[in-house]
């Protein structure tokens, strides 16, 4: 049985997400988690009215985010029926990110799908943070962000942008590896060249990643560097049809000499294709 959690914040976007993720696991007997949490403010002072409005505003809150969740319930109840697949809500209050790992611990997750909305204003802004800080503080499982307004596509193509410097094992890919299985998915590995080729143990890596993939094996792809990493990315992906973009998220960041760059958060914001971010 997979493990998905979904976040929410009963958002067009999020819902989004929510029926992707459902579509992409549509073959695989699955449970996914509908989380939503909320934070009430908590008063600097200790009077009696103080605290009164606290507890009053919590009760709302935890009111309307289950009235919420048992909306969504209701509706995955009598219109998403799949023998393979079953639904949980959870309503948590606290902060996102710590709820998460909660939950990730809790009820063994393995992959988390949320929706980011990019930024441009003041909710994407926000929106867009959120996905961002779910990618650097969640070690334990990968995040599958889906952009706004983005309607399910199989995946026919995805792309593993990668440096080649390190070697990966089949447990460490082990999400992208299965839904190259589910969904019969090509797979291309796109390596930005910066300077120059592929080094003697960039070489070896490669042969290696490329076994990982027998059974439909991968194509290498190389394309220059132009402007930035991610915008290289990007705009490679977008003139070529990928369905999914993998990246993987390592203490180095992704290649070395531009880690400045902050490659992970800018394709978080603004890529306009689902992005898999795998933590190593």
């Amino acid at each position: 049985m997979k493990n998905i959690l979904i976040p929410t914040d009963f958002s067009d976007n999020a819902w989004d997400a929510l029926l992707y993720a459902i579509r992409l696991y549509d073959t695989v007997p699955a449970h996914f988690y509908i989380l939503h949490t909320y934070q009430a403010g908590t008063s600097r002072t200790s009077n009696r009215m103080s605290k009164y409005r606290d507890t009053h505003l919590h009760r709302v809150l935890k009111d309307e985010s289950e009235k919420g969740l048992k909306k969504i319930q209701r509706y995955l109840d009598e219109n998403l029926l799949n023998d393979d697949h079953k639904y949980q809500t959870i309503s948590q209050a606290g902060d996102l990110v710590f709820q998460i790992k909660q939950v990730v611990a809790n009820y063994n997750i393995d992959i988390i799908v949320m929706g980011t909305t990019g930024a441009t204003g003041a909710k994407e802004i926000f929106m867009g943070s959120n996905a961002v800080s779910v990618i650097n503080h969640i070690e334990l499982c990968p995040v599958l962000t889906v952009p706004k307004d983005y309607e399910f596509t199989e995946l026919k193509n995805i792309m593993f942008a990668t440096d080649l410097k390190k070697k990966f094992s089949s447990i460490e890919l082990d999400c992208l590896l299965e839904l190259q299985t589910i969904h019969d998915s090509k797979i291309n590995l796109l390596y930005v060249k910066e300077y120059y080729g592929l080094n003697e143990n960039q070489l070896y890596n490669l042969i290696e990643i490329k076994a990982l993939f027998k059974d439909n094996p991968a194509t290498f792809l190389e394309t220059e560097l132009k402007d930035k990493v991610a915008k290289t990315i990007i705009n490679y992906c977008e003139k070529n049809e990928v369905d999914l973009v993998c990246l993987v998220n390592s203490e180095k960041k992704f290649l070395k000499k531009l880690m400045e760059e902050n490659v992970i958060k800018k394709m978080s914001f603004h890529s306009a294709i689902p992005l898999l971010i795998i933590p190593i």
